[in-house]
């Protein structure tokens, strides 16, 4: 089975337009794609109104609406990417109100409400940056009210500037108390191929952190291409099969109706 359980139709505002639903999943079926998640972002914060969906109402209809045309040709998850889930009761409501098989838990945007992706990080203490970015992902896990943990390793994909290479080797100890949370609550830790496209040139997270995951006895995984645009559905999916199986995964994990399956790899 190839499968690619996160992706954005133009429903997401940082997504190619035009770019609609059933052309999205007409792609992944001339991908060769066998299960695939559309998962459009709506995103959360602390001091202004939630945003990155056009209007997500229509956005699940139209989701809803791909999973009845096309499946005699390949299996749609409807989903929804939650940003900072934890900081807006709103978000809570909306994953409670809808019917969803997938939901995906990301931090995008730190307290201050900027996205990671827009610091400046040559003028920061990147240190501090990074426990705090830590706090509030452990504080999303926590609250909980997802199924899949995404791109865990997102601030490593901006944060390089000058000599300063970033890294998680030196909050390992972070990371662990992370993983042990998503253990205990039942998540899927997802396999990102986004970072193919940038400085890192292959998908996260840093095969370190999947062989530790796996030795603390995580068993569910993810694996999302991240798709922006109808030419990248199912980009790197085969480099992230390959780096779960060097870490002894057998199988994906698929949400359905929000209920966890095993899907071989």
């Amino acid at each position: 089975m190839r499968v690619d359980l996160h992706m954005h139709t133009d429903y997401s505002m940082d997504a190619q337009t035009p770019q609609c639903t059933a052309d999205k999943v007409r792609a992944c079926i001339a991908q060769g794609l066998d299960i695939i998640g559309l998962t459009d972002h709506m995103d959360y914060f602390r001091r202004r109104e939630p945003a990155e969906n056009r209007d997500v109402e229509a956005c699940l209809r139209d989701a809803w609406a791909a999973k009845r045309q096309f499946a005699d040709e390949i299996e749609v998850l409807v989903g929804i990417e939650i940003g900072q889930i934890h900081v807006d009761p709103a978000a809570d409501a909306l994953v409670r109100t809808h019917e969803l098989d997938m939901v995906i838990g990301s931090l995008h945007a730190m307290p201050n409400d900027l996205d990671i992706y827009f610091h400046e990080y040559a003028r920061l203490d990147c240190d501090a940056f990074l426990r705090e970015y830590f706090d509030e992902l452990l504080a999303m896990v926590q609250h909980g009210g997802f199924d899949v943990l995404a791109h865990i390793d997102y601030p490593l994909r901006v944060m390089r500037h000058g000599d300063y290479v970033p890294s998680f080797d030196q909050y390992m100890d972070r990371v662990e108390q992370v993983l042990r949370a998503c253990i205990a609550r039942g998540y899927a830790l997802e396999l990102n191929a986004a970072g193919i496209a940038g400085w890192q040139k292959k998908v996260g997270p840093p095969q370190n952190i999947l062989y530790e995951y796996k030795r603390l006895g995580g068993e569910r995984i993810s694996i999302g291409s991240d798709s922006h645009a109808l030419d990248t559905v199912g980009r790197g999916v085969e480099d992230c099969v390959k780096n779960a199986k060097e870490a002894g995964f057998s199988a994906v994990t698929v949400f359905r109706s929000r209920e966890p399956a095993q899907v071989r790899l």
